[in-house]
């Protein structure tokens, strides 16, 4: 019966850790549409090229931000699930149960989870400089790169000293050294999951595509800005002529 419990711990916690993911996730989501989205500033006839970048770049940072923690939210609810219905043979703790069963689930949770916190952070930016001008928008945005700065710290440290067991024996792994090597590693397991099946695929596809009308929009942007300069110096030249 002992035997049978120990086996069974190095799944538990990662059940747990998979369910603890999913609630920080869901609160992040649930503050971006308020923020990003619902709140979204809007484009003005008056605004200039700047402006206008900034809030259109707002909105797509809230989606983007919005949708990496909905992937997050979807492989931690699908690993707890999976740890709960299939039995697995067991492992000497939880970082062999991770690395041999659900190590895409749950480096792509953590991945997916940051960038949407860091992109949840980024959008405090936008409204700063709409609402009240430059000088306290770049006092915003030194105030967030500084705690941009900080959190990568904090998870690079995590990283750093991986996943293993507190006890005598060396059961310890590491997926990467730092963030940076944490997302090459979750695109090599993409990859490989990836072969054969071809919605991964088509969802990268979507992302490139996604590439096509952002460009659209930001030479538009730079055509109404080059329109209203020459308008404007048309305007001041018939002014001057009348004078």
């Amino acid at each position: 019966m002992c035997t049978q419990a120990n086996s069974l711990l190095p799944s538990l916690s990662v059940q747990s850790q998979n369910s603890n993911m999913r609630t920080p996730a869901a609160l992040i989501g649930g503050s971006i549409v308020p923020l990003g989205i619902l709140s979204a500033p809007i484009v003005e006839s008056n605004d200039n090229s700047r402006a206008i970048l900034l809030k259109k770049t707002n909105m797509l940072l809230a989606i983007a931000s919005l949708l990496n923690e909905v992937i997050a939210i979807t492989y931690s609810s699908v690993a707890v699930n999976k740890i709960a219905e299939l039995t697995f043979p067991p492992t000497e703790g939880v970082a062999q149960y991770i690395e041999q069963y659900h190590q895409l689930a749950w480096v792509g949770t953590n991945v997916h989870f940051l960038f949407g916190l860091f992109g949840f952070a980024c959008l405090t930016i936008s409204k700063p400089y709409l609402l009240y001008g430059k000088n306290i928008g770049d006092a915003a945005a030194c105030w967030i790169v500084a705690a941009m700065a900080m959190c990568i710290a904090i998870v690079n440290r995590g990283i750093s000293m991986g996943y293993g067991s507190a006890r005598g024996e060396d059961l310890s792994l590491k997926f990467a050294d730092n963030l940076f090597g944490l997302v090459v590693t979750y695109v090599q397991l993409l990859v490989e999951w990836s072969s054969g099946n071809i919605l991964p695929w088509t969802s990268l596809g979507f992302i490139l595509l996604s590439f096509v009308p952002i460009r659209r929009a930001w030479l538009a942007t730079r055509s109404m800005e080059g329109e209203r300069r020459r308008n404007n110096i048309s305007s001041a030249s018939m002014q001057r002529r009348t004078n």
